[in-house]
């Protein structure tokens, strides 16, 4: 399992409140352990516009050639973010990686 964190904000540059996240896993996958992994995840960013998902990164299944895309999208409904990325390790935040297109 993996942590990941980032925070987020509005194109005016106030916290994303409460904004919804969601990843999406680009193709079903197994991890290591033959289990099934789910291919969305979704929650909540809190009042500071941060973000903390716990799931399985891309470095223990199969196969690895999978990404998780990350849409987020406002109390409104409009989208701030959405890019694809591959994870590895158990903690990344969000911030500090290269989407992977």
């Amino acid at each position: 399992m993996g942590v990941a964190t980032g925070t987020f904000k509005l194109a005016d540059g106030s916290p994303a409140i409460s904004a919804q996240y969601q990843w999406k896993l680009s193709i079903d996958v197994q991890t290591t352990l033959a289990c099934v992994v789910p291919s969305l995840i979704q929650g909540f960013l809190d009042i500071s516009g941060n973000m903390t998902s716990t799931f399985i990164f891309n470095d223990v299944m199969t196969p690895t050639t999978s990404t998780y895309q990350l849409t987020i999208k406002d109390n409104e409904g409009t989208q701030i973010w959405n890019e694809k990325y591959f994870l590895t390790g158990t903690a990344a935040n969000i911030n500090l990686i290269a989407p992977q297109g």
